[in-house]
């Protein structure tokens, strides 16, 4: 997704910068070595980095993240960190107009039954098939154990799981149509055309077992631990199965890439409640954070697909696209300002604030009441006039423009709050 968004904006005449933390451009794409559909995402793997490091507008910095972020929409900074491969360190200050996070996501590996030898996960299964072969034409029994959630993870769907585990298992059946291959699901999620995978898997002689959470499958061994079964009640036979197994494969969740809590804490953007970056809004603006010049693309979104992340990614840039082609920037003209003079440093509008944008400031001219050391302030720049913290400070000391006190109170011709009863009431 970042290199897709990257290369959009390049193509169209603006500078990037693209700042990835590991040695290598690729994310996840270097651990796929074929999809369900059948093209090779290896050689997208290749185009897409050639064009990166080949092209003139992209400065790409490996072994880099980003330590501090602030500024605004058009005049953003960052302070990067790079690690040299001789353990040095690099430091590098660059401003920049829009910031887009593409981090990606990972595959969680926190299971107790990886601990067993003859238990993997679906990547290291596409690893052996395409590098070991050998062993799966050995295989006699490979059962697939879908929806399985490391510990401290709130439950979700990670979407292209089930496709993922089409694919192995149709590559198990061609390299070998003996041996039996069996997948424990709760739910399977092939939507639009991939559902014809699901139909081939079938036809190949995979066998599918539907389980619950009341009655999660179990990996039991014989007395002598020489053979691995996996206990699993099958719903349709309503009656339990004890299924023989070479190699057990978990279809884990993707989970969040290890930066994303530290970077929405230094962009100050938000997370959803499965921990991965909450867009604005789903449906209107699903490429966009409240704060305005942040973008955002890819599984650092939620998982997808392929696909899916390169239209996400190509979405971020156009919106990116339309900030860096404006001449300036016109900034809309209802935002609280903070009157230094009265301004107590109790915090309110810096905890009250939906967009955690007012900050207490120390320099000339911001000292406070009293000589404190500091006065709020809120920049003009991303500030959206909802008014919280106006209504919330209780030294009354930040303003709404064109909504000041004045001019909603009408002091001068004893408007709000003037008025008084001139019948008496009486209370029996």
């Amino acid at each position: 997704a970042g290199m897709s968004a990257a290369l959009a904006i390049a193509d169209s005449g603006y500078d990037v910068q693209l700042v990835e933390r590991s040695d290598m451009l690729g994310g996840n794409l270097l651990n796929l070595h074929y999809v369900v559909e059948g093209y090779n995402p290896q050689r997208l793997l290749r185009d897409l980095v050639n064009r990166v490091q080949a092209h003139q507008r992209i400065v790409v910095h490996t072994r880099t993240e980003v330590i501090d972020h602030g500024g605004h929409v058009g005049n953003f900074w960052a302070e990067l960190k790079t690690t040299l491969p001789n353990g040095s360190v690099e430091m590098l200050r660059i401003e920049h107009g829009v910031t887009i996070l593409a981090t990606g996501g990972n595959e969680a590996r926190k299971h107790t039954l990886l601990d067993y030898p003859q238990v993997i996960t679906q990547q290291d299964l596409e690893e052996k098939i395409i590098h070991s072969p050998e062993e799966i034409t050995a295989l006699n029994d490979v059962v697939m154990i879908q929806c399985m959630q490391p510990e401290g993870v709130a439950e979700y769907c990670s979407r292209v799981c089930c496709t993922n585990m089409l694919k192995n298992a149709i590559r198990i059946k061609l390299f070998n149509p003996t041996c039996r291959v069996s997948v424990l699901y709760k739910n399977i999620v092939t939507y639009g055309f991939r559902e014809e995978y699901y139909t081939e898997a079938r036809r190949h002689g995979v066998i599918f077992i539907r389980y619950t959470d009341d009655n999660q499958p179990d990996v039991v061994f014989d007395e002598d631990y020489d053979q691995m079964y996996v206990k699993v009640h099958d719903l349709s036979l309503d009656q339990d199965l004890k299924l023989p197994a070479d190699l057990i494969t978990l279809s884990m969740a993707i989970t969040p890439s290890e930066s994303t809590k530290e970077l929405s804490e230094m962009l100050r953007v938000p997370l959803s409640s499965e921990g991965f970056f909450e867009e604005a809004q789903i449906k209107l603006r699903p490429m966009d954070f409240m704060r305005e010049g942040i973008f955002l693309a890819g599984m650092a979104h939620y998982p997808k697909f392929i696909e899916e992340s390169i239209s996400h990614a190509l979405a971020a840039a156009g919106r990116a696209l339309t900030t860096l082609s404006q001449k300036s920037l016109h900034l809309g003209g209802v935002v609280a300002v903070v009157d230094p003079d009265k301004c107590v440093g109790c915090l309110t509008c810096t905890r009250s604030c939906p967009f955690t944008i007012p900050q207490v400031v120390q320099e000339e001219g911001r000292a406070g009441v009293g000589n404190l050391g500091g006065a709020a302030f809120i920049d003009p720049a991303q500030c959206q006039g909802c008014g919280t913290c106006t209504g919330e400070c209780p030294a009354n000391a930040i303003q709404l423009l064109n909504y000041t006190d004045d001019q909603i109170m009408l002091r001068s011709i004893g408007g709000l709050g003037s008025w008084r009863t001139t019948t008496p009431i009486e209370v029996s």
